[in-house]
Order: structure tokens, then C-alpha cells, then sequence
């Protein structure tokens, strides 16, 4: 009887009462943020757009980059979201978010972009070893990421002090 009152109970909630809350997309896409600003990018990336995108689903980190980040500016640029679907939609970025959900396609995405300087930001372990410059981790209850020197400098980018600093773990 109790447990029936309970699950009656529940079932009247509103909706986002019912499901649990996602704590980790707005840091995940604050993160994002900062990685843009703590970067050097190679001179022909500090034109035009500056494109953070993310491929998988649009919920999440897309959206709390698209309401929270777009339209701001990193230096002269100004930020555009976007959201992929599919790899054959991905044409630049200077920062792309493989979600967990597309990650088996980041080997042939690393390869697709080897001369490109864009920052692969994974969120599987082992991805640093395949190719990432960050990668997401959680520890205890704490958002927090990786980095690889190496596959960040292969593409061109360099990487602030202060981030390597603020990282988890880095791989030179």
C-alpha cells in the first residue's frame, strides 16, 4: 500500500521533478568556454567564426553552450554552436565535442582532421591515447578533464599554463 502511494506520489510530479537533474552540462560547457579562451589557435583560425561544435545529441552541453556562450566573442571572433549529427556534416571547428554517444566515430574524425587545428574534446577513457587533447573524467563527485600536450600540439594549439594547471591530469 505504501509503496503504491509512493509510486502515485511520483507519478504526479512535473516532469523535470521526475528525472534527475544534469549537473554535469552546464560545467562541461563552461569548460568549453574557458578551453577556448586558454588556447593559442594558429593565426588562420583567429578569423572568421569562431565555431565550437558538438557532435551527438543536442541536449546537454549543446544546449547550455548555445543559450550560455553563443554570440559572445573569443578575442575579434564571435562564438557559433553548432550541433553534428553526422561526421560528413563536420566541415571546421576549432573545438569539437565528441559526445559518448558518437565516440566510437572519433578514429576516423582524428584522421579526417589530422592537418586541421581543432581541439578534439572526448569524454571515454583511453581517449587521450587515441588521439584527444582533453578528455572528461569524473572524480568522486567532481567534474574535471585531461589533457594530452602531444595531441593538442600536433594540431597547432597551445596550451595556457593556467589550464594545464587546472587540469586532472596531464600527458606530455
Amino acid at each position: 500500500m505504501l509503496a503504491a502511494f509512493i509510486l502515485s506520489s511520483w507519478a504526479m510530479l512535473p516532469p523535470d521533478q521526475t528525472q534527475m537533474r544534469d549537473t554535469r552540462s552546464p560545467v562541461k560547457a563552461l569548460y568549453l568556454y574557458n578551453f577556448a579562451t586558454l588556447i593559442d589557435w594558429p593565426s588562420e583560425y583567429r578569423k572568421g567564426k569562431f565555431v565550437i561544435g558538438v557532435y551527438g545529441t543536442k541536449e546537454g552541453v549543446y544546449e547550455n553552450l548555445k543559450t550560455k556562450y553563443e554570440g559572445r566573442s573569443i578575442g575579434s571572433q564571435e562564438i557559433v554552436i553548432r550541433n553534428f549529427t553526422s561526421s560528413s556534416q563536420i566541415d571546421r571547428a576549432h573545438i569539437l565535442y565528441v559526445t559518448p554517444t558518437k565516440s566510437s566515430s572519433f578514429p576516423s574524425l582524428e584522421s579526417k582532421f589530422k592537418n586541421e587545428s581543432t581541439l578534439f574534446v572526448t569524454e571515454k577513457e583511453g581517449y587521450l591515447n587515441k588521439g584527444a587533447a582533453i578528455n572528461f573524467v569524473v572524480m568522486g563527485t567532481s567534474q574535471k578533464f585531461e589533457i594530452n600536450k602531444t595531441n593538442a600540439k600536433k594540431h597547432k594549439l597551445i596550451i595556457a599554463d593556467r589550464l594545464l594547471n587546472l587540469a586532472s591530469k596531464v600527458v606530455e
